[in-house]
Parts: structure tokens; C-alpha cells; sequence
């Protein structure tokens, strides 16, 4: 279990106060999420209750981790030679650019430690500033930069 789904129910009860989905689309997302071992915030969008845009956007302020809307992004691309394909579709990140010793890199679960020590290890850099992106939007620029 990643990080950000040991909060599930609370990110649920968040979506639910701030009128983006009902009490009854977070059980079905739950139920969802536990068939599927996904993120509810993906089950959310999968079953249609919320855009991805919109849920990521208030995850983001709940993890405190700025949100990244990966259509919006453009990729250094020199900075794809840093981060292996495979390893950007295992960990759902996306490296973005490389400013001034930091790494800029997006992610479906920002909180994962070791995932982010990793991308520092195979970036080889001592400094990773990480942003929250959809699932969806990570695969997407991954089949698009890496062909996968």
C-alpha cells in the first residue's frame, strides 16, 4: 500500500465535503480501489464521478504537494536519459526537467520515499522536487516520451 492510499477514506471524505463526489460514489470507488489495488482517486475517475484535473487538484492540497497537470507540461528532453522507461512506468513518474542541481519529477504517489530516493539515485542528483499528477496523465506522457 503507497502513501497516499493509507488515506483513502480521508481523501474520500475531503472529495465528498467539497461537493466532488457523493457518499455513495466514495463506496463504490472503495469497492472499486480494493478490487483493483489502484488509488481510489483513479477508481473515482474510472467509474466518471470526478475528472481526473479536479480530484489530483484537491489531493494535492490535502498532501500539500503542488499539482501538475501533465497536458500543460513540457518535458526537457534530455532529462528522459536520467530515468529509465521501465522504472518511469513501475513508479508512475515522469521525469520533467533538470534546473540548477533539482530534478523535477511528477508522480501519482509524491509520498513514496523510496521511489523518490530511486529516481535521486538513478538521476544522480542529491535534490528531487516533486509534483502530483494523474494516473492517467502519467501514463500517457510515459507512452509518449518512452514508446510504452
Amino acid at each position: 500500500m503507497t502513501a497516499i492510499q493509507d488515506n483513502d477514506q480521508y481523501i474520500g471524505q475531503l472529495l465528498i465535503k467539497d461537493g466532488i463526489i457523493t457518499d455513495v460514489e466514495l463506496e463504490r470507488g472503495l469497492a472499486e480501489q480494493k478490487k483493483n489495488r489502484e488509488f481510489l482517486c483513479s477508481s473515482l475517475v474510472k467509474l466518471g464521478f470526478a475528472s481526473e484535473e479536479k480530484i489530483f487538484s484537491i489531493l494535492s492540497l490535502q498532501i500539500g504537494v503542488p499539482f501538475l497537470n501533465m497536458r500543460e507540461v513540457s518535458v526537457d528532453p534530455a532529462v528522459l536519459k536520467r530515468i529509465p522507461g521501465r522504472f518511469a512506468l513501475a513508479c508512475k513518474c515522469m521525469p520533467i526537467k533538470i534546473e540548477e542541481g533539482v530534478f523535477y519529477v511528477a508522480m501519482t504517489d509524491p509520498l513514496n520515499r523510496r521511489a523518490v530516493k530511486e529516481i535521486s539515485t538513478y538521476a544522480g542528483v542529491q535534490r528531487v522536487k516533486v509534483f502530483l499528477a494523474g494516473d492517467n496523465d502519467i501514463r500517457e506522457v510515459i507512452k509518449k516520451y518512452y514508446g510504452l
